[in-house]
């Protein structure tokens, strides 16, 4: 791999591994956006992320160019935000980890109380006492937040697959590492090297690789109450999956660590969650472009569009086979998980849109979108001027100033991206399959009603048999 291609992808680094998490997706996502609102005007666009999560697509959106708007209502999707889609300058030192690692006097802090050693060794919760602490003091949201990241960083890497819960931790703080599952017994290990200074030095040059300028606000509030009022150009829907284990239960310790206390779940998870999907929609007619991501368990890919349709969206819509925890998914569950991403526009506006980019009468089928993809890890441009990156940003500077990304010459990014722990945001991604009514590229295609915006020229799709033209 070149060096610079390799410079470009150290930008995911800094987030932290998120269930659900649409990093290997990004690039995909933005491909349909390109084939709906050519790239070229991005720049002058505001890009809605209305469920901001672990930050992969606000942090793409930021770096092609969109002005960006995220919301949450969760904090540990908030201190994500803060600290690296918001923030455009503001890094962290060597000083601020060796400060977080100095001794400290007096009583054991909250959570060395709290959570040491059932779910974090004693030096863990030692670390994490003092990054908060720190933060709180910190009269700079950005710095504040950057620390907040860094120890939530820890604490997911102190546990298996990234999952923060009670159960063998404390074998490790007692010594009875026989008793540990073999698979489980290199992260706890690991936890007493966590809180070294190389160790968390990395950790902090891995969170300044995504910081970059760029214009972007964040937003913790509901989205439903605050839709209405949000002026955006595309809006990304990546809400919690009906019927599927809850943020709010994996993400239980985290959520106490930040917020003091535990998150009601989302309405979104409940079996009924898809009924949600009207009232988002309903909320967002002034916005022109809607992708939305959202599984498979308990709606089909041809609901998730009738939903679209009936408020006067041309649509597209592409299955996925796609697994966000493969270490612990069921057999049944690795066959049949699937990952729907459907593509909702208003055509009027698009096509004036487009028509401002390529002149009248020009379709968009005539632009120079790159068409062959293997999986989806394909098409997200992050290329900056006179090959500067984002991900180049690994210096000790305050406020050091990082170039802006710009969507000149950009070049394809083809290879894969890996997680900080497997298991976690790790898409098996096969596009288009049999068992769907579709094209090889995965586009379902409900004969009479399906529009796309790609001419396709290969082979036609019926029943399930592939047919020359």
């Amino acid at each position: 791999m070149r060096r610079g291609r390799s410079r470009r992808l150290k930008m995911w680094s800094a987030l932290y591994p998120y269930l659900g998490g649409k990093r290997r997706l990004c690039p995909l996502i933005f491909r349909e956006i390109d084939r709906v609102v050519p790239r070229r005007l991005w720049p002058s666009l505001t890009f809605l992320d209305a469920f901001l999560g672990g930050g992969s697509v606000s942090l793409g959106a930021k770096a092609q160019g969109f002005r960006v708007i995220a919301t949450d209502i969760a904090e540990r999707s908030i201190v994500v935000g803060q600290a690296v889609i918001e923030n455009s300058r503001v890094k962290l030192r060597r000083e601020d980890v060796l400060r977080l690692l100095a001794p400290r006097s007096g009583s054991p802090g909250r959570i060395e109380s709290q959570f040491v050693p059932s779910v974090f060794t004693a030096n863990v919760g030692r670390f994490l006492d003092a990054g908060f602490e720190t933060a709180a003091q910190s009269g700079d949201v950005a710095k504040a937040a950057l620390l907040r990241l860094l120890a939530i960083r820890v604490a997911l890497l102190a546990h298996p697959m990234s999952q923060v819960r009670p159960g063998t931790a404390h074998r490790a703080s007692t010594g009875e590492w026989e008793s540990i599952t073999e698979s489980c017994l290199y992260h706890y290990t690991e936890a007493f090297r966590l809180t070294t200074p190389a160790r968390l030095w990395g950790l902090a040059q891995q969170v300044n690789a995504g910081i970059f300028q760029g214009d972007a606000k964040v937003m913790k509030t509901d989205i439903l109450e605050a839709l209405p009022s949000i002026q955006a150009d595309v809006a990304y829907f990546d809400p919690p999956y009906p019927g599927v284990m809850s943020y709010e239960k994996e993400y239980r310790i985290i959520d106490q660590l930040l917020e003091g206390a535990t998150r009601s779940t989302s309405p979104f998870t409940a079996k009924t969650g898809a009924s949600m999907l009207d009232t988002l929609f309903e909320r967002a007619t002034h916005i022109p472009v809607w992708i939305l991501s959202l599984g498979n368990e308990v709606v089909t890919i041809e609901e998730l569009e009738a939903k679209m349709t009936k408020l006067g969206r041309q649509t597209k819509a592409i299955a996925i086979a796609y697994q966000h925890l493969p270490a612990v998914s069921t057999a049944e569950k690795k066959r049949d998980n699937r990952e729907f991403l459907v593509v909702g526009w208003d055509p009027e506006v698009t096509a004036r849109r487009r028509d401002s980019v390529h002149g009248p009468g020009n379709d968009l089928h005539q632009s120079n979108i790159p068409d062959a993809v293997v999986g989806v890890q394909a098409d997200l441009d992050l290329r900056g001027s006179q090959g500067a990156t984002a991900c180049a940003l690994t210096g000790d500077g305050l406020e050091e100033r990082a170039p802006s990304l710009t969507q000149e010459g950009a070049a394809d990014l083809r290879g894969t991206i890996p997680e900080q722990q497997a298991g976690v945001d790790q898409p098996d991604a096969v596009l288009g399959e049999r068992g769907f009514h579709r094209d090889p590229e995965g586009i379902v295609l409900p004969p009479g009603r399906h529009g796309s915006t790609l001419a396709w020229e290969g082979p036609e799709v019926k029943n399930g048999e592939v047919k020359p033209r």
